[in-house]
């Protein structure tokens, strides 16, 4: 590929290296990582390397990974208005994109990065697993894919869902990185968009249970269950929605008292005698998204949540409070319909546009517009935003059919 000149900064070499031998260090001794297919990692050129997300610490292994390759992540625009983190992303080189919507100047500086024959790490779900299952991937990464041109290496990472999840706690073990070359630019250049999609949902697939249970890898913590309380949105013996509380190794039900306890295997079962749990989070995932669909396809349906809209400030670096009003999701969209600085506002996101919805149970909704950028809706109601979340990134995938 021609190069040209990026605006995008280069990772600063000072921190570069010792983030890279402190990640192999705490990966290999902390959560057992091994990687295979590292003989299939091009040792120049230009680079394109998508990786299935699954926990907090999904960075960290891929750096372990990728090892001699000089890699420049795309995160979350959020990411960098962390105070910590966003100095770090930013001396790595790291590249913001507006998570679930097109960012044209991502795109852009990811191309960049390319032409200067660089590295450029995606994920392409856009956001870390729920339920050990990962979350839509935009066909439109088929079309990013083909346009870059250059030679594609999939990670598939298995034991981040399980050592660093998204609700919380931290957990040691066994992580995997399996390395393999997917695409050449022969092949991108000669494959269809629908064919190079399907491969990617292929290559990116996980099922976190699935493969403990075939591996036996346990995993060692202090609070097996923390934030499980944030994932059960309904009790199976007594039926009360957003009821579940979770300390320890154990989740129980404030009224009905049912409960449950996980192991080292992240298996939960009954806590006692007459107590009815499921297994996994993802058989969580799938009866309680089962009952939200039968709702979603009622005719009609809409779900409203009284909410704060919140803005960031990039003078003080801070979210403030900018209206007041509802967030509503019916069949066709997702919307704020409220005030924004005292003027009367109606904000709506197609399903269609919205791959996944960034939300953080119990706490917010975040959906970005064009004018507004990114903008977060305050509930302390967990049930309506797991609700929201598990509605919407299904209605998005019935519109692709």
């Amino acid at each position: 590929m021609k190069k040209s000149k990026s605006n995008t900064p280069k990772p600063k070499m000072w921190l570069y290296r010792p983030v890279c031998w402190f990640s192999r260090v705490v990966s290999k001794y902390l959560f057992g990582l091994t990687v295979t297919g590292r003989e299939q990692l091009p040792k120049d050129g230009p680079l394109l390397v998508l990786v299935s997300h699954q926990g907090m610490m999904d960075v960290l292994l891929v750096f372990a990974a990728l090892r001699g390759r000089v890699a420049q992540f795309v995160a979350t625009q959020r990411q960098f208005r962390h105070k910590v983190l966003g100095w770090f992303y930013t001396r790595l080189g790291a590249i913001p994109k507006m998570q679930f919507k097109t960012d044209p100047r991502c795109v852009m500086s990811i191309f960049r990065v390319l032409k200067n024959g660089g590295t450029v790490v995606l994920f392409p779900a856009g956001q870390t697993s729920m339920w050990g299952i990962p979350g839509n991937i935009a066909p439109s990464m088929a079309h990013l894919v083909k346009k870059a041109g250059v030679p594609v290496l999939t990670i598939g990472l298995r034991g981040g869902f399980f050592t660093a999840p998204r609700f919380g706690g931290l957990r040691f073990g066994k992580t995997e990185a399996r390395m393999e070359l997917t695409f050449t630019p022969q092949q991108l250049q000669e494959l269809p968009e629908t064919e190079i999609y399907r491969v990617l949902q292929d290559k990116l697939y996980y099922d976190e249970y699935a493969w403990q249970e075939e591996t036996g890898a346990l995993f060692r913590g202090k609070n097996l269950a923390e934030g499980y309380d944030q994932m059960l949105i309904r009790c199976p013996k007594c039926g009360s929605t957003g009821s579940w509380q979770s300390g320890g190794d154990t989740v129980t039900c404030t009224v009905c008292g049912n409960g449950g306890v996980l192991g080292q295997d992240l298996r939960m079962r009954p806590l006692k005698e007459g107590d009815e749990v499921l297994p996994t989070l993802k058989a969580w995932y799938a009866w309680q998204e089962e009952q939200v669909i039968r709702q979603v396809e009622t005719p009609g349906f809409s779900l409203e949540e009284p909410v704060t809209c919140r803005a960031y400030d990039e003078e003080t670096a801070a979210y403030r409070d900018a209206g007041t009003g509802v967030l509503r999701m019916d069949g066709e969209a997702m919307g704020y319909y409220g005030t924004y600085d005292g003027k009367p506002v109606e904000l709506v996101v197609r399903h269609a546009h919205l791959p996944g919805l960034s939300a953080d149970l119990g706490v917010y909704v975040e959906l970005a517009f064009e004018e507004y950028g990114l903008l977060r809706f305050m509930t302390a109601n967990k049930y309506a935003v797991a609700f929201m979340k598990l509605g919407q990134e299904y209605l998005y995938r019935k519109t692709l059919g």
